[in-house]
C-alpha cells in the first residue's frame, strides 16, 4: 500500500516477523500470495462463435479445447484466414468467467461471462487497449452476432480508465483530504461528491488511503467520505488525557463528532472492512437512526476466536501470540485497536454489540485460501467457518446479501473494487425504498 508515513514501522514489523515466522504473523500491508482457486471444468471439443475488431466486421471463430489432462494445446481458427490455427493460452473458467489469450499479430486477451443459456458473451482487447465484442457457444450450442454486447465493451473501457486513475492515486504522497475537528483534536477526512453520504470505515490500524479506489468510483454517484481514525495516517493522536478512549464507544463517538463537524446529514451508508465492521456495527447500534445501510467487506465476527479455536486451538493461540508481539511494536492507536480485537477473539463478544436495526446489509466474503495457510483461519475449513459466522449477521434482516467469491482476496477494495461499488449501489437502492429503521 502507498502509505509513506507507515514505511518505517512496516520495515521493523517485517524484520520482526521474519525472526518469529513460526508465530504466523499477519502483515496487513503485505498481500498474501494466494493459490489459484480450483477452476471449473471447461467442456472439451469445438466451441464456435464470433468476434469483431473495433470498426471492423464480425468474423467466425472456432476454438478446440482438449480434454482435461491432455498435453495438446487449445487452438483457435479464424474463418477466411489462410493460417489454420492460432495458439490459445492462459485458459481459465472460474465462477462462470472464461478467460484466455491468443496471438494473431499481437496478444489478444478475452474475458467472457456465461449467460443463463450456456452461451458466453464478453470482450477481447489487444495490447493497445482496442476492444471488441466476442461470443462463444460450447460444443452443441449455437450463438450469433446478435449476442454481441457493446455495453460490455464500454464497461471494460470504463474500467480501464479507472485503473489508470487508480495508478495515479497510488503515486500520490502526503495527506489526502483536510483536517476536521473531532472534539479537541484533528482527523484527516476526504469528502467528495454529492448525494447520499457513504462513509468508509477502515480495518485495524488502517487509514483512509486504503479506500482510494472505491472512494474514487463512489464519489461519482454519492457523497463519499473516508477518514483516518485518531493516531492513524496523518490524523492527530488522542490527547494524553483521553488515551483510554480507544474503545468501541470512543471510536463510534469520534466518527459521530467528525460527521457532525463535516455537516453531513444522516442517514449514512457505512462501508467497513475487517475490524472496521465491528466499529460500524457499534456505531449503528449506538445511532440507529443515523444509518440507512451497511456494506461489510470481509467483516471480523466476534465468534471467530471461539469457532476457530475449537477447530485448532494450537494454531489459534499461535496466531494471536504472533499478532500480540507484532502490535507490541506498533503505535499507541494500533495497539489500542488490536486490544479490542484480541479481547473479542478471547471472549467471543464485544461491548455494545446489540442487535442491528432492520436495514439493508451486504457482506462480501472471499473464498480464496493461501497456498500455505499460516493459521487455521486461512484453511479451507476456516474460511468456510468464517463465512458461516457472517451469515449470522444477516439473520432476520428483510434485505440481505452475502456475496461469496473466489474472484478476489480479502482486500476487495484494492483487488476487486467493482464488487464493493456494486454492493454499495445495491444497498443504496434498497435503503431508498425501505421503511424507516426499526429494531428487530
Amino acid at each position: 500500500m502507498n502509505q509513506p508515513f507507515y514505511v518505517p514501522m512496516r520495515f521493523v514489523a517485517m524484520a520482526f516477523c521474519a525472526a518469529v515466522f513460526l508465530l504466523s504473523c499477519d502483515l496487513r500491508h503485505a498481500q498474501a500470495q494466494t493459490s489459484v482457486p480450483a477452476d471449473d471444468i471447461i467442456e472439451a471439443g469445438r466451441w464456435t462463435g464470433f468476434m469483431q475488431n473495433p470498426g471492423g466486421t464480425p468474423f467466425g471463430v472456432t476454438i478446440v479445447f482438449p480434454e482435461a489432462g491432455e498435453s495438446t494445446e487449445a487452438r483457435l481458427h479464424v474463418e477466411h484466414l489462410t493460417q489454420d490455427q492460432f495458439r490459445v493460452e492462459g485458459v481459465r473458467l472460474l465462477e462462470g468467467m472464461l478467460s484466455f489469450a491468443w496471438w494473431p499479430s499481437m496478444r489478444i486477451h478475452c474475458e467472457l461471462e456465461r449467460e443463463p443459456d450456456g452461451v458466453f458473451v464478453g470482450v477481447c482487447s489487444d495490447e493497445e487497449a482496442s476492444m471488441g465484442p466476442v461470443t462463444l457457444a460450447p460444443p452443441g450450442g449455437v450463438t450469433s452476432v446478435d449476442r454481441f454486447s457493446w455495453e460490455r465493451v464500454q464497461q471494460r473501457l470504463d474500467r480501464l480508465e479507472r485503473r489508470v486513475k487508480y495508478r495515479e492515486l497510488d503515486m500520490l504522497e502526503g495527506p489526502l483530504g483536510r483536517k476536521v475537528d473531532a472534539g479537541g483534536y484533528n482527523l484527516y477526512a476526504l469528502d467528495a461528491g454529492e448525494g447520499i453520504p457513504v462513509v468508509f470505515v477502515s480495518d485495524l490500524g488502517e487509514d483512509l488511503r486504503v479506500w482510494d479506489y472505491v472512494h474514487h468510483d463512489v464519489q461519482a454517484f454519492a457523497r463519499a467520505i473516508s477518514y483516518s481514525r485518531s493516531g492513524l495516517g496523518y490524523s492527530d493522536g488522542l490527547p494524553s488525557s483521553r488515551q483510554s478512549e480507544t474503545t468501541l464507544p470512543g471510536i463510534a463517538e469520534e466518527l459521530h463528532t467528525l460527521l457532525q463537524n463535516l455537516e453531513v446529514e444522516p442517514p449514512y451508508i457505512l462501508v467497513a472492512h475487517g475490524l472496521g465492521a465491528v466499529f460500524a456495527r457499534t456505531f449503528t447500534v449506538r445511532y440507529p437512526d443515523a444509518v440507512a445501510g451497511l456494506v461489510l467487506v470481509e467483516p471480523v465476527h466476534e465468534g471467530e476466536g471461539q469457532r476457530l479455536g475449537a477447530m485448532d486451538k494450537e494454531s489459534m493461540d499461535r496466531y494471536l501470540a504472533g499478532r500480540n508481539m507484532l502490535y507490541g511494536l506498533a503505535s499507541d492507536a494500533e495497539r489500542g485497536e488490536f486490544g479490542i480485537y484480541r479481547d473479542m477473539m478471547e471472549t467471543g463478544a464485544f461491548p455494545g454489540a446489540g442487535v442491528l436495526p432492520d436495514i439493508p446489509v451486504a457482506v462480501l466474503t472471499s473464498l480464496q485460501t493461501p497456498e500455505t495457510p499460516r493459521w487455521v483461519g486461512e484453511t479451507e475449513a476456516g474460511v468456510r467457518a468464517r463465512a458461516e459466522l457472517r451469515e449470522e449477521l444477516l439473520d432476520g434482516l428483510t434485505w440481505r446479501r452475502h456475496v461469496q467469491t473466489r474472484r478476489s482476496g480479502t482486500w476487495f477494495h484494492r483487488e476487486a473494487p467493482d464488487f464493493v461499488v456494486e454492493a454499495i449501489r445495491e444497498v443504496m437502492d434498497a435503503a431508498s425504498t425501505a421503511a424507516p429503521n426499526g429494531a428487530r
